[in-house]
């Protein structure tokens, strides 16, 4: 929407940063239109907040048709850049950066502001330590009309809340979601629901929670905490303060403040279908999985049994066994984790590995995706995610009918955008992995896996996802 300048106040002798309104050339109007008042919704709300971790804006100037805002310049780097150039954050930095954009959205919110658009790129972080939460464009006063003529959901949608996607208003609730997302993104170097489309990603939100592999215990349950789909059981805002001000004076476990604000029936979250377009992901793919129906004669490791195809074909096959070291097929459910097909696996997200998938052998280090590697983790679901983590196996049958839907799906999102003839097959846990979810030393995964690679088996270089 525009460009900032780093610029000089002639009259206080003072940097200041100069956003410039510029809209593209050949824009509607009323588009137009939004987009100013957006600029100056942002010098209004920053305006109106008193607070260090906020950026201080100065004056709005209109000139030659032109509209401008002098705000405080800050020398710094946003926490996209950061992790983007410098890898994943410590979880004891993280907490401290935390625990200033949560006092910047604690004071938005005692003066009736909803940010709205919490996210890695709209907070800056100094050399210092000091940060600066920016960017109050679209954010939502409570006595303010919404800015979007066309009644759409204005921000970004690996950051948006499950409540918010369902159709419930911006709350103080919804930023601490995304503060929620963007802690993790930190810590683990990716984005947690970022995936190959809006759909997917929507899909995600709803759906899959957070891998957190490398946040210390502690910080990871201040992250589910936020990350908590029923907004009534939410980490608030007071709750989070006692437990990031613990991590950061040297806390390694933390315990979730007890909240009995969320008691009253029918208040929960529950989301069977979303109207910002997520039935695209193929309600047929997963209409049959949202209510557990375990099959209790297939509680084993075996997988499903059906006759062996080509691997060129475009129906799912299952070889009755493979010898050590023979490459997995396309389109073959394999189990991974304790005793499986692919004994060990330590990719999360969207990450790559350097080797392609081989009977017994593990799956133990990542590799760049710009580089050469052999196989990439295009997508991730966890088909129990709403229940209990101590829930039994549903079995190795229920969870390769459901990884087949869904790895499919996820597939035709990437193959049309790739030059490659490509591969892909679903990984399921093992029951010992399953089981093992609650380990402290090991934990296991009860998530099922998508796993793309070229079918000669040449390196991949680039990634496929985005």
């Amino acid at each position: 929407m525009g460009v900032v300048w780093r610029a000089q106040d002639q009259v206080l002798g003072r940097a200041v940063a100069l956003k410039e309104l510029h809209p593209p050339q050949g824009m509607a109007a009323e588009e137009r239109n939004v987009l100013e008042e957006r600029m100056l919704r942002e010098a209004r709300t920053a305006g109106r907040l008193n607070h260090p971790a906020v950026v201080t804006v100065y004056d709005i100037v209109r000139e030659n048709d032109r509209t401008y805002l002098a705000m405080e310049l800050v020398d710094a780097l946003d926490l996209s850049t950061i992790v983007q150039r410098h890898g994943p954050r410590d979880s004891v930095w993280m907490a401290n950066v935390a625990l200033q954009v949560l006092g910047a959205l604690e004071a938005a919110h005692q003066a009736g502001i909803v940010h709205r658009d919490v996210k890695p790129s709209n907070i800056m972080v100094r050399p210092d330590g000091a940060v600066k939460l920016t960017d109050f464009g679209i954010a939502q006063a409570m006595d303010d009309p919404r800015l979007t003529h066309n009644g759409g959901i204005v921000g970004s949608p690996a950051y948006m809340s499950p409540d918010r996607l369902s159709g419930w208003e911006a709350s103080p609730a919804s930023d601490l979601w995304a503060l929620g997302v963007t802690m993790a993104h930190a810590v683990e170097g990716i984005s947690p629901f970022e995936r190959t489309s809006t759909a997917s990603t929507l899909h995600a939100v709803m759906n899959e929670p957070p891998v957190l592999r490398r946040a210390s215990p502690a910080l990871a349950e201040v992250i589910r905490g936020f990350l908590t789909v029923d907004v009534t059981r939410r980490l608030t805002a007071p709750q989070a303060r006692q437990m990031l001000t613990a991590i950061s004076q040297g806390a390694t476990q933390v315990s979730l403040p007890h909240n009995n604000s969320g008691k009253k029936k029918g208040t929960a979250v529950k989301i069977a279908a979303v109207v910002v377009g997520i039935a695209v992901l193929a309600g047929v793919a997963f209409a049959g999985y949202q209510v557990f129906k375990p099959k209790n004669s297939t509680t084993n490791n075996a997988g499903p049994s059906t006759s062996q195809t080509s691997e060129n074909s475009g129906e799912w096959t299952e070889a009755a066994s493979l010898p050590v070291g023979a490459p997995l097929p396309s389109r073959r459910i394999a189990t991974f984790g304790r005793g499986g097909d692919v004994p060990e696996w330590n990719l999360s997200g969207t990450q790559c590995a350097k080797d392609f998938l081989t009977q017994g052998s593990p799956v133990r280090s990542e590799v760049p995706c710009s580089g050469p590697h052999g196989i990439q983790l295009f997508s991730a679901a966890t088909p129990l995610w709403d229940k209990p983590k101590d829930i039994a196996y549903p079995g190795t049958q229920w969870l390769a009918d459901f990884t087949k839907n869904y790895c499919t799906e996820q597939f035709k999102a990437i193959e049309p955008n790739s030059k490659e003839v490509l591969g892909f097959t679903g990984l399921v846990p093992t029951q010992k992995e399953w089981e093992a979810y609650n380990d402290a030393a090991t934990p296991g995964r009860q998530e099922v896996l998508c796993v793309l690679w070229k079918q000669d088996r040449s390196p991949l270089a680039g990634s496929l996802v985005g």
